[in-house]
């Protein structure tokens, strides 16, 4: 057994004065493939006593090693290895427990099956950042659009980058050790596409459920997410941050720089919307054809000198001529309307003079026709003239006039319309009289009550 150098983790030492000997402990990557590496575990461990650990600018050193009962973040510890974090750029001075003469090293280890007692390892972690890295979603997102209330598959596309922090040294060390234990493990070497292949999952991990609760919460249609990229992107940034921080990782930057839907679902929402503005178009049509046909009735209204509500009096009038019910019943619907529907004074007073012709002269005919034997009734009086007619008459015979069918109003004598049942002119109501005696007839009346002459 050579008293200079037999255990394979230690770096080689040749010659007597490699006898006495320590380490420089330091990497440097020479090319590309190197550089991609973000954790490299250094090819030698168990250094001599005194070894040199040399850091780079953008390198972190994890150096572990059993030699003190104890723990760097815990000295109350015991039986712990100790591990400690050096952030670059640096030059440590190692105590690792290992002789420098390598004899006596060698023979120590011999005591141990050939391993050292005093075991050391170096960890290198490249802190720089990596940005600009692509992410996208493998599976679209079912989302319900909260505008259009139809289902959409979403997918979206964008940037992230990390890094291992080492500016803060309160919290680099144990982002360190973190990322180590939770990502790297034991492996030697770590590289680049490992870690984006990593955190690649971890951002579609959660994204989806991020991205469809903004969408719901917020409540944009994909049609309109376009204008709410950066809003989406700051407000997924903030809760990836924490998951990120879990495994020693900062997150620097997180971004959406596309989010779309496939051409099906925007044909879907499409429909749906010409099917709003279809539905929204006819109200409003039916609508306006019926605004334009009440101002058109407001105008004639305004021409002819009524308003609505004498037209809903002429209405009622009208209904109330052609019932044939008794003059009380028909005097108590005019009483109420007048009152209660509050037309106006010329409506009040219209309706007044029909209820006044109906009750008030229906005693002082009866009393003519007692009294003169029913002269007007059975004679026609010339409104020209003034001579006196037989009612069959249809020209005076004095002047020539020619009566109409209706004859005239036994009150006022104006001309009356065939079959009226009220005077224009007066509102006196007409009644059927008996043509052999002249007494008014009741309505639907087939004989005189005062002679019984069939009518």
């Amino acid at each position: 057994m050579s008293l200079f150098n037999n255990n394979a983790k230690e770096q080689p030492h040749s010659g007597v004065l490699g006898a006495f000997s320590v380490d420089t402990i330091k990497w440097e990557p020479e090319n590309d493939k190197e550089a991609a590496i973000i954790v490299h575990k250094h090819i030698y461990e168990d250094f001599p006593n005194g070894s040199y650990l040399i850091v780079g600018a953008s390198q972190m050193a994890v150096f572990t090693n059993n030699l003190s009962a104890g723990d760097s973040l815990d000295e109350s510890g015991a039986g712990q290895t100790q591990v400690t974090t050096f952030i670059g750029p640096c030059k440590i001075k190692l105590e690792t427990g290992d002789s420098r003469f390598s004899p006596f090293r060698n023979i120590s280890h011999t005591l141990t099956g050939g391993e050292s007692a005093f075991h050391s390892t170096v960890y290198f972690i490249n802190t720089t950042y990596m940005n600009e890295l692509s992410w996208g979603t493998h599976a679209p997102i079912v989302v319900e659009d909260p505008e259009e209330g139809v289902n959409v598959h979403v997918r979206a596309f964008g940037l992230f980058g990390v890094h291992i922090d080492q500016t803060d040294t309160s919290s680099a060390v144990i982002n360190a050790r973190k990322f180590l234990n939770k990502v790297v493990g034991t492996r030697a070497d770590y590289t680049r596409d490992e870690l984006v292949s990593f955190m690649r999952a971890k951002v579609l991990e959660f994204v989806p459920d991020l991205l469809a609760k903004n969408i719901v919460d917020n409540g944009i249609g994909v049609l309109k997410i376009s204008t709410h990229l950066s809003e989406f992107s700051q407000n997924i940034k903030e809760k990836l941050i924490e998951h990120f921080n879990e495994f020693g990782l900062t997150l620097d930057n997180f971004s959406f720089s596309n989010i779309n839907v496939p051409d099906e679902d925007l044909a879907a929402i499409n429909e749906m919307k010409i099917k709003k503005k279809r539905d929204r178009l006819e109200a409003e049509g039916t609508a306006s054809k019926m605004d334009i046909e009440s101002e058109a009735r407001a105008r004639m209204r305004a021409r002819e000198g009524y308003t609505y509500q004498q037209e809903q009096s002429f209405k009622v009038m009208n209904a109330a001529a052609e019932n044939e019910g008794v003059a009380a019943t028909f005097a108590g619907a005019g009483m109420g309307l007048g009152m209660g529907i509050q037309v106006g004074s010329a409506i009040g007073t219209g309706m007044g003079a029909i209820v006044q012709n109906t009750m008030g002269n229906q005693q002082p005919l009866a009393n003519s026709q007692v009294s003169s034997n029913n002269e007007q009734a059975d004679n026609i009086t010339c409104p020209d003239c003034g001579k006196s007619n037989p009612k069959s008459a249809k020209f005076c015979i004095s002047c020539g006039r020619k009566f109409a069918d209706g004859g005239l109003c036994p009150d006022c004598g104006a001309t009356l319309v065939a079959g009226a049942k009220f005077c224009l002119n007066c509102g006196r109501k007409l009644q059927q009289v008996c043509p052999n005696c002249g007494t008014e007839l009741i309505s639907g009346a087939k004989f005189c009550p005062e002679c019984g002459t069939s009518v």
